[in-house]
This record gives C-alpha cells, structure tokens and sequence, in this order.
C-alpha cells in the first residue's frame, strides 16, 4: 500500500466523469513498484471548473503534475505555457508537469502508448489499414501515432462534422504517404484495426460504436475505454471471434513515459517539451455514429 508524508509527491488525474479512470491503480502500482515517494488520486472536474481547478494546483510546491482525462485533453492545451512535440501536433494533452515557478508544460502520450501497446502484442501497424471512430483528443493522439508508425490507410469518423475535418486536414497536411479517407462507423473488409476512441461503452445501455458486420476475420478491433475491461464493442468483437485489444494496454505502455515526464523517473529525451505557448482550442468531441441503432452522442475517450 502507498505510503504517505509529508515528503510525498502529489499527483492529480482531472476527469468527468471520473470513476471509471484505471490510472490511480496503474501509477500507484508502478510507483510502489520502484520505491517512488508519490500518490496519484482522482478528481472529479466538471469542464466549467477546470481552469479554476488548475490554477489553484500551480500552488501546490509538492504537486508534480497531472493526468487530463475525458473530456479535458483539448481544453487543457490553454493553460500549457510549453507543449511536447506529440501534444503541439494533437492539440492535446494528456499530462501536465507542473514547473518550479507553477507553470504547466503539457504532453501527450495517448498515441505512443496505443501503438506500443499493440506492438507488446504482436499487432504490426506498418502497412496496415486503420478504422478510427471519434476525433477527439485521444482520437487524435492515436491517429498521428499510427501515422508515425507507418500506417497505410486511415479512415475517420465523427459525427462532429468540424472535429472530423479539423483532423482529416491535419492529417493531410502532414503529407505522409497513409491515405486519408473520411469514412463511415462500420468495418470494412479492408481494415486491419478498428478503433473506438469515443465513450460509448463506459455504461451498460451505451449504444455499439462501431458496426462490426462487415469485419474482416483477421482485424483487431480495439477500444480506449479502460472500464470496464470487456465493452460492449469488445464482447462483439469476441462472438465474431475477431482479435479484441482493451483500452489498459495503452495506459500500460504510457505509464513508465508519463511518470517520466512528471520528473517521478528518470526521463527521455523523446519526451522532451518544445517552447511555445499552446492554443486556445476547446474541448472538442467524438460522437456516434448517425444511425437508428447509434443514435445517442458520446464524446472524445480517455
């Protein structure tokens, strides 16, 4: 069990809702793990409050930083006076490090930690298609980082008609050679990994995502949820006897580079910050697909 004084280092996981966060048991595992003076706990942040929120954390001296959660990663970029390579290029974060004069330098690690999860298991993503729902902040972060791994095709969809075409003409402008597609939520024979990056499935009546009909045997259908473990998308997914890919994957292969990050482990230089003060962009969403049956909103994943 962590042990706690008055020499230990605070960290805060800001979220709405915030219950289903996996990051507590997560950080604190890894910080018993290696002797680490910290504690990471969760706050439950409405959107409205998160400006003030933060501000008041960048006078906590033993705070080190903070992990952003749904629905705060694109909003949270404000408040950064410097940025990471990965969360200037997203226009997300996922972490912020509080520095010595109460300033926040931001970061995201969503994207790498997806694609390094995959990899822990064997899922190659050079030359592969990809189906990603939702364009939101983590949908982002995942997008590029498949970019960056090499990526074949990648086809999006949002319901949020500017948060799709905000990221399709990012992504382009990138001028990579994965092809860029603005698509449907449904599978196609064609895609080797289909990802759900909105909330639907954190609740037991949330509508599927992603229709699966269409699959193909060989794809990998992964979800960013981390609670619960098995979505509804998940347990589709496993009576089509399709290859399923759960959400704690990704914050398992993000954990190490974030406590790093927070100056909790010895860091990496590929996650140094860039200067630079991030944009005011808001907290976007990831919706559902407009169908009968896909009919209720949800927005951006972890």
């Amino acid at each position: 069990m962590t042990h706690i004084d008055g020499e230990t280092r605070i960290v805060a996981i800001l979220g709405d809702p915030i219950a289903q966060a996996k990051s507590p048991q997560i950080f604190n595992a890894l910080f018993n793990r290696y002797g680490i003076n910290a504690v990471l706990v969760p706050f439950h942040v409405p959107s409205a409050n998160l400006g003030i929120v933060l501000e008041g954390l960048r006078g906590v001296a033993n705070l080190a930083g903070v992990v952003v959660t749904a629905p705060h990663k694109l909003q949270a970029t404000a408040y950064a006076t410097q940025l990471s390579e990965a969360a200037r290029q997203t226009g997300a974060v996922n972490c912020l490090r509080r520095e010595a004069d109460g300033s926040w330098t931001g970061a995201m690690f969503d994207g790498t930690g997806f694609v390094k999860g995959l990899q822990a298991r064997q899922h190659v993503v050079c030359g592969k298609s990809a189906l990603i729902v939702g364009t939101g902040g983590a949908g982002v972060a995942v997008a590029h980082a498949l970019i960056d791994a090499g990526i074949a095709s990648l086809d999006l969809f949002d319901n949020n008609m500017a948060s799709l075409q905000r990221l399709v003409g990012a992504l382009r402008a990138r001028e990579s050679r994965t092809v860029i597609r603005e698509s449907q939520a449904c599978a196609q024979a064609t895609h080797d990994l289909v990802v759900n990056a909105t909330p639907c499935g954190m609740r037991p009546d949330d509508p599927f995502p992603i229709d699966l009909s269409n699959a193909a045997r060989h794809a990998v259908v992964a979800d960013l949820i981390m609670k619960p473990a098995e979505t509804r998308l998940l347990a589709d997914a496993k009576v089509r006897n399709l290859t399923s890919h759960p959400g704690h994957h990704l914050l398992e292969n993000a954990v190490e580079a974030m406590a790093a990050f927070m100056s909790l482990l010895p860091s990496s230089p590929e996650y140094r910050t860039s200067p630079g003060r991030a944009g005011s962009e808001s907290a976007g969403g990831s919706e559902i697909p407009g169908k009968p049956s896909f009919d209720r909103p949800c927005h951006e994943a972890q």
